[in-house]
């Protein structure tokens, strides 16, 4: 039960990042996505010599903690990696803008979500700051919190 827990929640969130199409969001009109991804979102581990198509994000999953409780249900961290890849001129500007888009969902989705999932955080943001132009390599890094019944 527990594995399809966890790829569930990897599968809700490829799905909602799969919305990040150029339009309006489906969260807040007043936002409208910097890129299309073209359905670009796998969940999967790739490196950059690997990526054809651009942007893309590709989503890894670490190990999960949990913290039982005594009232009879488990609480669960799931470490989410979501790696994303852009090729074009600027390229740190377009990382910052697609960084921005995935942020907008994770934020959207954090505060819709009826699947037991308690909170999405994200705890850290990094690039590579430019070093290897003309392609940019982003990496937002989320915690989602759970519950598991015993």
């Amino acid at each position: 039960m527990a594995n399809s827990r966890r790829r569930d929640i990897v599968n809700f969130l490829v799905t909602e990042l799969k919305k990040i199409n150029g339009d309006s969001s489906t969260f807040d009109d007043s936002y409208t996505y910097n890129f299309d991804l073209a359905n670009n979102v796998f969940r999967q581990l790739k490196f950059i010599d690997e990526v054809n198509d651009f942007p893309a994000l590709y989503l890894s999953a670490g190990a999960e903690t949990r913290d039982y409780q005594t009232q009879g249900f488990t609480l669960a961290n799931l470490p989410i990696v979501i790696r994303c890849y852009i090729k074009q001129e600027e390229a740190q500007d377009g990382l910052e803008n697609l960084i921005d888009d995935v942020e907008h969902v994770i934020y959207g989705i954090s505060s819709q979500s009826d699947k037991g999932i308690l909170q999405f955080n994200i705890s850290n943001i990094s690039t590579d700051e430019g070093l290897i132009e003309p392609f940019g390599l982003g990496e937002v890094f989320i915690n989602v919190g759970y519950e598991i019944e015993d």
